[in-house]
């Protein structure tokens, strides 16, 4: 049978380097050494012990990138060479690798699949390149743009590998006394160490003016969200509900890999039996594959709950909500995100994790002041300040203060004759956090809708995230519809309620630019001529309400009735179950 890599050609001696634990990686390599384009050593990772140099060429093979993340910091010192590949042997999709300034120059470069199994990115450069730092910059791209940084907590691990997520900067010590180490010039904050080792003590160290944190309990791995997520959940599928065996044959034996979630799209869902791996339940529930699981499961209580409800997997919506909700239950509690969150408190170090959001609130409707308020007051699972903009009215700002409780906020008011764009832009000024969250006065929010925009920021590293306007109330027609909107993918366009960035892309747009309407059309279209990209995440946490009249924007509501756009329509206000709407906010004839 003919090798994957038959065809690819690397100046020798090659060094082959992978993680001993990766049996799929490690299965792909069996007849390398028949390869003629390749004179290769195969080096497992857990073998290393200092430097390799004196290689022509590099080659790193890992089975997916999470699995190639997770290695970066394992990878030595390499001396230089002039080609640098990186073979994913269960990774559906190519990926090119943006070089770096200070390389050498780049002479080629190469992203395609490898027959039927994986994918290669190759580099070469016309004078020899620093290989270790190749890699590791090719572990940091492969995941796109996003968050690369640790969040301020240094982890080094004692005797055992690293976890799940990239962070290149950790360090492998061989025991747990080398932290303590005074000549370490980046001491950690925390070691995790093997279970069951016997106790050491850590010598106070200088730089941090104590011992880092020794853990040996840190619960399940973590899953790495830049890899494993909801990104191409498809709200229809293919093929019944699949057993997790059936479904990885398909792919190939071994664990959950990219290539089986992206298999999982076609399914109503995946069945799992109860000796089924952690790490596997983990990587197909953050990616929000409907699940069906068996006994009891070693997994955060809301996770479990979450799996353990009752589902409707027949009925689309239904499907979509428990999806929801086991993603959300998984990120909060095993991402790498929240792992390294409850390390940093164990240690006593901060650590980013959700940033904080101000929600710049305006409006021109002060009998539309109580709804809006109590939609942002119901907020959870993230810190958010609200910016209230006034336009045309003096509000009552001891009505506002009852309304928010303890939660911050600040209130502008601005002459009824403003620019709709200068109120937004002098609300982005007064806020106190450096993302911004616009959002609509009559509109609905769910109790979970700006942690979940948060989330997708997180896991898509997008510059703006949204949610489409899936569902719409028809005040005037007393209708629910539920339009046709993908949505976890990135678009073109998000609901102008829901636009979270970051203040520096809207400084550097120019802030809101000065306009009565369409405000949020120009930041889309500036975002989107600037190279920028935008994530629509799930619409279940959001409602656009049409009431024919106090909008910045005008639709008759046949528009949104139009059967090509329309997936289902409801008498009566009937949003999804995820938007846990308060009896309080119920739509005049709402049912």
């Amino acid at each position: 049978m003919t090798h994957p890599l038959h065809d690819l050609r690397l100046p020798g001696p090659t060094l082959v380097l992978v993680d001993d634990s990766d049996g799929l990686a490690l299965d792909a390599l069996r007849g390398i050494e028949d390869v003629p384009g390749i004179e290769p050593t195969v080096v497992p990772l857990s073998t290393l012990d200092g430097p390799r140099k004196g290689w022509g060429s590099v080659l790193v093979v890992a089975a997916d990138r999470a699995r190639l993340r997770r290695m970066a910091s394992a990878v030595p010192l390499l001396g230089q060479c002039k080609a640098v590949a990186c073979w994913l042997t269960d990774s559906p999709t190519p990926w090119v690798l943006v070089p770096r300034p200070e390389w050498p120059r780049l002479v080629h470069l190469a992203a395609r699949e490898t027959g039927d199994r994986g994918v290669l990115t190759v580099a070469r450069f016309a004078s020899g390149a620093r290989a270790q730092l190749v890699v590791m910059e090719m572990a940091r791209q492969a995941a796109g743009p996003g968050d690369t940084t640790h969040g301020g907590l240094v982890v080094s691990y004692a005797g055992r590998p690293a976890a799940p997520g990239l962070d290149a900067r950790s360090v492998l010590l061989p025991d747990v006394a080398g932290a303590g180490d005074p000549a370490r010039d980046v001491p950690p904050d925390v070691v995790v160490a093997r279970r069951g080792g016997a106790p050491v003590e850590v010598a106070e160290h200088h730089v941090i003016d104590r011992a880092p944190t020794v853990v040996t309990d840190p619960g399940p791995e973590p899953v790495d969200e830049r890899v494993f997520n909801p990104i191409g959940f498809r709200k229809d599928w293919d093929h019944p509900v699949v057993d997790l065996a059936r479904l990885v044959d398909r792919v190939g034996p071994g664990p959950v890999t990219e290539g089986v979630v992206a298999a999982a799209r076609a399914f109503q869902g995946v069945r799992l039996p109860a000796d089924t791996r952690t790490a596997d339940l983990l990587a197909l529930a953050i990616s929000g594959v409907p699940l069906v699981t068996e006994g009891v499961l070693d997994v955060a209580p809301p996770l479990a709950e979450a799996l353990d409800a009752e589902v409707d997997l027949d009925d689309p919506l239904r499907r979509e909500e428990h999806s929801l909700a086991v993603r959300r239950a998984a990120f909060d509690h095993h991402s790498t995100l929240a792992w390294r969150s409850a390390l940093a408190s164990r240690a006593g170090v901060r650590h980013v994790a959700l940033p904080p959001v101000s929600a710049l609130l305006p409006t021109k409707r002060p009998e539309m002041l109580d709804f809006a308020l109590r939609q942002v007051a119901r907020q959870r699972g993230a810190e958010v300040e609200l910016v209230l903009a006034a336009h045309g009215f003096e509000p009552d700002r001891e009505l506002v203060r009852r309304a928010l409780g303890d939660r911050p906020h600040q209130v502008l008011t601005f002459d009824e004759s403003a620019f709709f764009g200068d109120v937004l832009t002098a609300a982005a000024h007064a806020a106190s956090s450096e993302v911004l969250l616009k959002v609509d006065d009559d509109d609905w929010y769910s109790p979970d809708a700006v942690h979940d925009l948060l989330m997708a920021r997180r896991f898509s590293g997008a510059d703006v995230v949204g949610m489409p306007s899936e569902f719409v109330y028809l005040h005037r027609s007393d209708l629910t519809v539920r339009r046709i909107h993908p949505s976890e993918l990135f678009a073109r366009f998000v609901a102008g309620g829901t636009l979270l960035l970051d203040r520096g892309l809207l400084r550097s747009l120019g802030d809101f630019r000065r306009v009565r309407r369409f405000v949020d059309a120009q930041l889309l279209a500036g975002v989107e001529a600037a190279g920028g990209r935008i994530y629509r995440t799930h619409g279940l946490g959001y409602v656009l309400r049409r009431t024919g009249a106090g909008h910045t924007w005008q639709r008759d509501d046949e528009e949104f009735r139009r059967p090509d756009i329309v997936a289902s329509e409801w008498k009566g206000f009937r949003p999804s179950l995820a938007l846990e709407a308060d009896p309080l906010d119920m739509p005049d004839g709402g049912s």
